[in-house]
């Protein structure tokens, strides 16, 4: 199928989306998107995943929640998704050692403001607020084996953490192998278009 032409409005909207960013990756596959979404009138679906490990959200996170409510005002559905089973595994992402695990009960504890707290940023009504225990708690062991079978532990340990702690003889746990994998499973499972995240979320993202 032959790329379909940018319009000026596709343009500006790519233009929004890339500035105060890092990176977009891939942007040529991006901007294909919105033109599709401009001609077929069908809005892009746009994945922010925060895990509730505490209370509240920091000032960090207004970045990347100011940059989801310009693609609401651009007209795509955004989703707000908490993490709930991916806070049982712990993001690796940066840590030289393994994170302690949290309790259900303590996720449930810090998740219960984070919406409220997201929606000083977001538009609430305009909001899809979803949280990954919804498919990853029925995955069961026979899903997670699938899962896993499409990933190697070659290409997990291309991450710079994971690497530092490997050759400086650090253990890594089986279950933080996962995790990427998991964060991954989220946009299948809410047919994301574009992923938002930090930095440090890139190889999870990817």
């Amino acid at each position: 199928m032959p790329p379909l032409p940018l319009t000026d409005a596709v343009q500006e909207a790519l233009a929004l989306t890339k500035r105060g960013v890092s990176e977009l990756l891939i942007e040529s596959e991006f901007a294909q998107k919105l033109a599709r979404a401009e001609q077929s009138g069908k809005p892009l679906r746009i994945k922010l995943g925060l895990d509730p490990t505490a209370p509240d959200l920091h000032l960090g996170h207004t970045v990347v929640l100011n940059k989801m409510r310009q693609m609401q005002d651009l007209g795509h559905t955004v989703i707000f998704l908490i993490g709930d089973f991916t806070s049982m595994i712990g993001d690796p992402s940066g840590r030289n050692i393994t994170r302690p695990p949290l309790t259900r009960e303590q996720i449930e504890e810090n998740a219960k403001t984070y919406f409220a707290q997201a929606s000083l940023v977001l538009d609430a009504a305009k909001t899809e607020i979803r949280y990954n225990s919804e498919w990853s708690d029925p995955l069961g062991a026979r899903g997670m084996i699938e899962l896993s079978a499409k990933y190697t532990v070659a290409r997990i340990l291309e991450r710079e953490d994971f690497t530092k702690r490997f050759k400086a003889g650090t253990p890594i746990s089986v279950h933080e192998l996962l995790y990427p994998l998991m964060q991954g499973y989220d946009s299948v499972a809410l047919h994301a278009d574009l992923e938002l995240g930090g930095t440090d979320q890139k190889f999870n993202l990817l």
